[in-house]
């Protein structure tokens, strides 16, 4: 048979790349083998030196009586040599401190090349030859050089050969290139086997299963014995894949999952015995991509009922392998979990377990049955709950691993709700859950778990919001037939007794930023109550012009604004005091410009005055008397007091006068529409100088210097107004006048006729 010489030269080629690779693996080998004969020499000098010094270095105390020493040294014949050589020697202890860089950094620098000789260059080297090994037998084989039974055996034979050379290798004291020829032959076996049932058919899928089970095995043993991480990994590789390679076409579901459960089990006790964490990671990300190809090649294909079944079962094996990972090994003290190394391959095991976990489940029981899938919700709340107490109690794990199983045992309980119900049940349950933890956390004095029923507040917050921003339109009774009336009081409510339960503890130094909670609290139940009344308003219909509506949100808003006012005396924060100020401006201001323009349809319907309108702004007004007496009573000085008094009185008299001329304005009045402008302008004149001397006479009574002030400069404005506005219709004053005459005066008077 004719030779291809192209793949002689690949051989050779093979060959001159591997041989000096294994020469320089050697050496580096030997030469670092000598380096640590060459430090312990060194170290074992040091000792020496040490106890010869011995003698003169524990007689500090005679300080004085070190310099006769060497007079004193003529008795001892044999002596005076090793005298004389200690005075030199502490000097040069101040010299060796420079002297340590260039040592460190040699040292260093001998570090780096073992690391490269040693271990880099012999997992290269261990690659290649694999990878020579592989093309020779290709080029063999595709010469039919040897028969496929012979081709077996070689690589058989030839992996066996490698494991037992890095067992010797091993005992010379070449740690790392025997685990690098290991590794190597354990590669070999796995082509092997498989070669021998993927491309030869020489045995059937089980024996080939069990011989790689068997490789398996084998490489993990050796890995434990030798204390191999990387070796470990390989075995980990390969016991993973072969069902892949060694797949059949046929579900083997149970017979799957039962091996992977076996090699997972005795995989993480390996790692629980070196401390490999990155090995348990590793199974896991394994697992899981098995337990989603099966997933998706079989379950969603075949029939629903066992293969549910099977899904879940195997599901809840591998989650009660993984989430034991940590408390476990916190209990052997092999780990300790720290929420600030959330990047540890562990902590990250034990969160990731129990989303993968929901996930599965979910596919598998979701929405066919939601009922079971909310109960293992549940089972779940109290599993991990059952570790977090465990924790706590035992002290295994400290306060991180309880916290930690905590918080994923609040977030299964939270999960059952939207799994079971529909949106507003889910926001229903969150606000009790919400107010249940905080209460708890009190309870406990647990700042953690509070903590943990503010987040459940924000998912209730959240679910409330998205079912205000639906269009929720209906026909039936105001308020009561709302879909979200039922959450809405329920939100409402869990949150105004979360901040009467805050607010109970207002003064306790504890607190530190949860003060801030309970007006946080009111604020949220107030306004929720306000947004809620707003939106039925608008939406129901009730048939309300937009006039009405707009005085109705007034109303509303400014009841919440009394709440929140209530509320602010309580408040060591003075958060509610600063919202219900910007609350009732906004107030104001609405009922200013918003209502104002908006009732001008329906004032044409409505008895100047006595109105709606006009009741609304006569309240804000009293509302903002309300306001100056509450910010009068908080703690400020007199002078401070004095101006926040002034201010709010003169916002209130400001409000007054303009919702009055806003009578004026919107008052139907029988004139002509030409005469309209000037009727008003006459009324507004008059109006503003009653009500400047209503002012002037309310600040000499009550001796508010400011309120004289306002008086002062109204009048002037309705001076101003007076001589260049209203002069300018003067024809037109008169012919209302002598209307207003003709058409009511002979009455007023007395006239019969």
């Amino acid at each position: 048979m004719a030779v291809d010489p192209i793949g002689l030269v690949v051989l050779a080629v093979l060959v001159l790349l591997g041989a000096p690779i294994a020469a320089v693996i050697i050496a580096v080998s030997a030469r670092r083998y000598a380096r640590q004969l060459e430090t312990r020499l060194q170290s074992l000098e040091r000792v020496v030196a040490s106890v010869r010094q011995g003698p003169t270095v524990p007689t500090p105390q005679p300080a004085p009586a070190a310099p006769p020493a060497p007079g004193a040294s003529a008795p001892p014949p044999p002596k005076p040599a090793a005298p004389v050589a200690p005075p030199p020697a502490p000097r040069p202890a101040s010299s060796p401190v420079p002297a340590a860089t260039p040592a460190r950094a040699a040292e260093g620098w001998r570090q780096f090349e073992a690391n490269l000789g040693g271990t880099w260059l012999s997992r290269i080297g261990a690659l290649v030859l694999v990878a020579g090994i592989a093309f020779f037998l290709k080029y063999a084989f595709d010469n039919q050089w040897i028969r496929p039974a012979g081709r077996v055996t070689l690589g058989v034979l030839a992996g066996a050969l490698m494991l037992l050379g890095g067992e010797r290798l091993h005992r010379a004291a070449y740690r790392v290139p025997a685990q690098a020829v290991i590794a190597a032959g354990i590669g070999t076996l796995y082509l092997s086997v498989y070669a021998a049932y993927a491309y030869y058919a020489l045995i059937p899928q089980p024996g080939a299963f069990a011989f790689m089970v068997l490789v398996s095995a084998t490489a993990l043993a050796l890995a434990l014995h030798h204390d191999a991480r990387a070796v470990a990994i390989l075995a980990n590789i390969g016991a993973f894949i072969t069902p892949i390679l060694l797949r059949a076409d046929r579900d083997a579901g149970i017979a799957l999952f039962t091996y992977v459960a076996v090699l997972d089990a005795a995989m993480l006790a390996s790692a629980y015995w070196r401390r490999w964490h990155e090995l348990q990671a590793l199974c896991f990300v394994f697992t899981q991509l098995l337990y989603w190809g099966w997933f998706e090649r079989w379950y969603r294909a075949g029939p629903a009922e066992p293969q549910r079944t099977v899904a879940l079962v195997a599901a809840t094996v591998f989650l009660l392998l993984f989430a034991l990972v940590a408390p476990i090994g916190a209990a052997g003290r092999r780990f300790t979990l720290r929420l600030d190394q959330g990047a540890h391959p562990t902590t990250l095991l034990a969160l990731a377990a129990p989303v993968a976990y929901f996930v599965a489940a979910r596919a598998v029981l979701y929405p066919g049955h939601r009922e079971w899938l909310a109960f293992l919700c549940l089972v779940l709340t109290a599993f991990y709950a059952a570790i977090a107490r465990w924790g706590t109690v035992e002290r295994t794990g400290g306060a991180h691993l309880a916290l930690f199983h905590w918080a994923i045992a609040a977030s299964f309980l939270t999960l059952t709700f939207p799994v079971q119900f529909t949106e507003h049940g889910t926001t229903i349950a969150w606000s009790i859950e919400g107010t249940a933890i905080v209460w708890g956390g009190w309870r406990i004095a647990d700042r953690r778990v509070r903590l943990t029923g503010l987040v459940v507040f924000a998912l209730a917050a959240g679910g409330w919001l998205k079912s205000m921003a639906e269009r929720a339109s209906h026909p039936g009774t105001f308020v009561l037939d709302h879909p979200a009336v039922i959450p809405t009081a329920f939100f409402v409510l869990a949150t105004a007794v979360t901040a009467s339960i805050y607010g109970r503890r207002a003064t306790d130094p504890a607190l530190g930023d949860e003060r801030y909670a309970a007006p946080g609290f009111t604020l949220a139940s107030v306004f929720a109550a306000a947004v809620f009344l707003q939106r039925e308003l608008v939406e129901h219909p009730l048939g309300f012009d937009r006039g009405v509506e707009s005085v109705l949100t007034t109303m509303i808003w400014l009841v919440a604004g009394v709440l929140i006012l209530a509320r602010a005396p309580s408040d060591p924060t003075r958060v509610l005091a600063g919202a219900a100020v910007v609350v009732l401006v906004l107030v104001g201001l609405h009922a200013m410009v918003v209502d104002t323009e908006r009732w001008r349809a329906t004032a044409a319907m409505m008895t100047p005055v006595v109105n709606l309108r006009f009741a609304s702004g006569v309240a804000v007004v009293l509302v903002y008397a309300l306001l100056a007496r509450a910010i009068g009573r908080l703690p400020r000085s007199e002078t401070q007091r004095l101006r926040v008094r002034a201010g709010t009185l003169g916002a209130l008299a400001f409000f007054l006068l303009w919702h009055l001329s806003a009578e004026i304005v919107l008052m139907p009045l029988d004139v002509v529409a030409t005469e309209l402008p000037m009727a008003r302008q006459m009324g507004l004149s008059v109006l503003w100088t009653v009500y400047a001397f209503a002012a002037m006479a309310a600040g000499l009574r009550w001796r508010q210097p400011a309120m004289r002030f306002g008086a002062l400069g109204l009048f002037a404005v309705t001076i101003i107004k007076v001589v260049f506005v209203d002069l300018s219709q003067l024809d037109a004053g008169y012919r209302i006048l002598s209307f207003v005459y003709t058409r009511h005066g002979k009455r007023i008077l007395g006239d019969p006729s």
